[in-house]
């Protein structure tokens, strides 16, 4: 069987497998799944002087369970023009370990919420290539932060190991991730997203991405609300792949479907 045919499927089936999670009502204490569509006109990839223009569809999911949480996300990159068009998928994973909810006590303390141990792979495939993609592991303590307004804020400390395209070792990856629901004239907002600080790691330079969204709940507007937003998403990436000196600075449209 063809690698490429085998990589499909598995990415295919890990898509399929978190879909289907939501169907266990008696595992699950949350759950959030979002289909999105952004678009970005001056992405900057190595070696070409050209602006990218891309469009990206990201299906997201996360949910609760009785000893913590688990989080994913699948990207598909379509590339429009400034290069050879081309199809890439970029995936994440990460399982959350409540310390609270497995010791059974309360751990809470000032603004610390809760502390946790994180697991997760990051997966990456250029459709159009037969090279192997990205992958890299991570491994750490996520501490939840009890923030006025905030549904969240959330930051992981992960030790992170790049095995493909080739084994470079060992770095540091400290990531935030937070939600803040506001109200502007009755409308519903919410500014949330994440950023990225990577340490070096031999050839690959210091990184930081970032990927803050500002959601308007247009549904809300029409009176079906929590499900149909539109906004605006900002990537800022300094050293793109840990490449000294390839940056992004990229508005993005975004569309977005919660269920």
């Amino acid at each position: 069987m063809p690698e490429r045919y085998c990589l499909n499927r598995f990415y295919l089936g890990v898509i399929t497998a978190t879909l289907a999670l939501p169907c266990s009502a008696e595992f699950l204490q949350w759950r959030n799944s979002e289909i999105q569509y952004l678009h970005g006109a001056n992405y900057n990839e190595p070696f070409n002087p050209n602006d990218v223009s891309q469009s990206i569809i990201t299906i997201t999911h996360a949910h609760g369970w009785a000893y913590g949480r688990n989080f994913f996300f699948m990207d598909t990159l379509f590339t429009e023009s400034g290069q050879s068009s081309q199809t890439n998928l970029y995936g994440e994973a990460y399982s959350t370990f409540s310390l609270s909810n497995i010791s059974g006590l309360d751990l809470s303390y000032g603004i610390f919420k809760d502390f946790g141990v994180t697991a997760g792979v990051n997966l990456g495939e250029n459709m159009n290539s037969r090279r192997s993609g990205y992958r890299a592991w991570l491994y750490g303590i996520t501490l939840d932060f009890n923030l006025p307004g905030f549904d969240y804020f959330n930051v992981d400390f992960l030790r992170q190991r790049v095995t493909e395209t080739a084994d470079i070792g060992t770095s540091w990856q400290i990531t935030p991730v937070w939600k803040l629901p506001f109200e502007i004239a009755g409308t519903k907002w919410s500014f949330e997203g994440f950023a990225d600080f990577i340490g070096r790691n031999h050839g690959a330079a210091r990184q930081a991405l970032a990927q803050p969204q500002l959601r308007l709940d247009i549904g809300d507007l029409w009176g079906n609300g929590k499900h149909l937003y539109l906004g605006i998403e900002y990537q800022y990436w300094h050293n793109k792949y840990g490449i000294k000196g390839l940056h992004d600075n990229v508005p993005q449209a975004l569309l977005l479907w919660k269920f």
